[in-house]
């Protein structure tokens, strides 16, 4: 069996995607601009001899530099960190640019391209050199290779004609194939390609010769970043130059192989060992839209931390930026406090999670405590629409027993539920097999006692009930019903729902029986943790309930004037504008007036009941 390495290219300081497969070595080319650490079985191109000082212009060739003089195999391969070879038999689709597109490199995606040892493996040792699959110019606008590398805004047609002249001068052999590859229709990109031993060698000292003596002649002193890759791009060229010689000498097992790229390509957090001493494991999620309310909420919990205990805090999302992520990191993280990021963006591919209402996509991101954080035994759940006012530390401290959930029950859940004739008692018994509505717990503030969860549900069969889309309140739906009799309630303190639009207190809350009307009550007199729950909040309107709470707390984070922009614009960078909350107040305003029309137990009431929660679970 040959040693195959293909050696994948990631960028320096940038956490990026490792496929689990004994043929890829991960290499971070430019390992000399590198000042994270370096992850665990990653390699560097700046040990042994190397060029890793030249990446700026060398870009990941890098990588093949130091592959060449370092490692031995006997075949050499080289792709980047997103974009892979498909070793497929059949041919997959393409976008017009040429390239098979995945939004992530899932299992499914694996399959497709037979992404395995096993058919690599075969697939490989068929060919002495194998290329990324050419691409016309005519997708790129281009008549030609020449016609496209002119076109190209930041780079510099005189350096064409000077590589030309190199090859003419050191490895005249080569000039006919090289103009005929600039005159041609057919690029060869990226730099992509697997070669056997004694080609790879060959190729290797021609390319690095050719590209050594350009740079020597070449003045870049005053090109753009981009322009400065200039050499990386001759590369590019040269590849393609060779593999048209190599059809010429007809003697050599030749292949084009399609490439996947890959759209998102970040490293997932693995959280591989507890965090060590006494700590408080709290989970937030969010998407880049609603940084400024999430950063409102992450410091309303540190300021109530204790100093004698330790906090992590992990942040679920898909899309939250670099300089968002180290805006936590820069302000909010003390020595007893850390704020980690997790992208789960592969996690929940291939998933509807279609979230009804107000509510966001997010919500489900819940679900994922059971696998991301599998090595504590519970977690604190927190939506992001909340001020805490007390140390979340006591939360965790809930003794649960074996109950699965600890919850604090939902006054007006309770309270749609006890009105007379009610719609959602019905659906709370038919659809979620509930016969006691008044056990129903609000989702929004958790502790999942992840050892017992985990014997009874995995994360796949929540999500999948999450594609069902019979569930009205999405996640918290489905939580009430995997948890229905393991749960420890919590006082209503820990998760006081506001008097959204000054409306729910009055005219729903007012309707659940008595001991939830006064432990809501008596909530709102010291809450612990304001929940904003509702269509309206007070970033989108300030003298909603308890704003005052939350402002007194957005004007100390550096979102402030954003949080002010945003809700004169589209409710203060949450999934809801202004047109949403206009439409959601007429169409209560209309439901206040039916139900004033028709009475309580009448047949047409009960009719317009059920069309009303139909249209919200549109």
């Amino acid at each position: 069996m040959s040693d195959i390495k293909i050696f994948v290219t990631h960028t320096p300081n940038r956490d990026t995607m490792r496929v689990n497969n004994s043929l890829l070595y991960n290499v971070i080319a430019g390992s000399d601009f590198q000042t994270k650490e370096v992850p665990e079985g990653v390699y560097q191109d700046n040990q042994g001899d190397n060029i890793s000082s030249l990446n700026k212009s060398y870009c990941e060739l890098t990588t093949q530099y130091w592959a060449w003089k370092n490692m031995q195999a006997d075949y050499y391969g080289f792709c980047h960190y997103r974009r892979f070879f498909s070793f497929s038999e059949t041919k997959l689709k393409e976008t017009s640019w040429g390239t098979i597109e995945y939004d992530y490199l899932d299992q499914k995606a694996m399959d497709e391209l037979a992404f395995n040892e096993k058919d690599m493996q075969a697939y490989i040792e068929k060919y002495d050199f194998l290329i990324a699959k050419g691409v016309a110019t005519s997708c790129m606008n281009a008549k030609s290779v020449y016609d496209h590398y002119k076109k190209a805004p930041e780079l510099h047609i005189e350096d064409i004609e000077l590589f030309l002249k190199i090859i003419d001068e050191k490895y005249p052999y080569l000039s006919e194939t090289a103009r005929e590859l600039f005159d041609g229709q057919t690029f060869y990109p990226c730099n992509m390609f697997i070669a056997k031993k004694e080609v790879f060698e060959e190729y290797s000292k021609i390319l690095f010769d050719v590209l050594g003596e350009f740079e020597k002649r070449a003045d870049m002193s005053e090109y753009s970043r981009e322009g400065y890759r200039t050499t990386g791009h001759l590369g590019e060229r040269m590849t393609g130059i060779y593999y048209m010689y190599l059809k010429k000498q007809g003697k050599y097992r030749l292949g084009e192989l399609q490439i996947a790229l890959i759209h998102n390509a970040d490293a997932e957090t693995e959280i591989t060992q507890a965090a060590d001493g006494d700590v408080v494991p709290v989970v937030l999620a969010a998407n880049q839209k609603y940084v400024p309310i999430l950063y409102t909420c992450a410091q309303s919990i540190v300021e109530h931390t204790s100093p004698d205990r330790k906090y992590e805090i992990y942040v679920f999302h898909t899309d939250i930026n670099a300089d968002s992520q180290k805006m936590f990191a820069d302000r909010l993280n003390r020595t007893n406090v850390r704020f980690i990021f997790v992208n789960v963006s592969s996690r929940v591919a291939g998933y509807v999670l279609q979230a009804k209402q107000h509510i966001t996509t997010e919500t489900f991101y819940r679900f994922l405590i059971l696998d991301i954080l599998k090595v504590y035994p519970k977690v604190v759940y927190l939506d992001c629409d909340m001020i805490i006012c007390h140390d979340v530390a006591e939360l965790y401290d809930t003794d649960m027993g074996n109950s699965l959930i600890a919850g604090a029950l939902d006054p007006d859940f309770a309270g749609q539920c006890n009105m007379k004739n009610s719609e959602m008692r019905q659906y709370c018994k038919n659809t979620l097999g509930l016969e006691n509505p008044f056990v129903y717990f609000q989702a929004g503030v958790l502790v999942f006692n992840v050892t017992e969860m985990s014997k009874v549900v995995t994360v796949d069969k929540l999500l999948e009930m999450s594609d069902t889309g019979i569930y009205r309140f999405s996640d918290q739906d489905i939580l009430n019903v995997v948890c229905k009799d393991r749960v420890t309630y919590l006082d209503m303190k820990w998760n006081m729902i506001f008097d959204c639009d000054h409306f729910r207190w009055q005219k729903v809350i007012k309707y659940a029986p008595y001991y939830i009307l006064d432990d809501y009550e008596n909530a709102r007199k010291d809450p612990y943790i304001i929940h904003y729950a509702g269509f309206l909040k007070p970033w989108m309107k300030p003298d909603e309930d308890f704003g005052y709470v939350f402002w007194d707390m957005a004007r100390k984070t550096p979102y402030y004037e954003q949080i002010l922009s945003g809700m004169q614009h589209q409710g203060g960078g949450q999934n809801v504008t202004v047109d949403t909350v206009i439409e959601a107040r007429a169409f209560k305003r209309t439901r206040k007036l039916l139900m004033k029309i028709f009475p309580q137990g009448s047949g047409i009431r009960r009719t317009l009941g059920k069309m009303y929660w139909r249209i919200l679970d549109k």
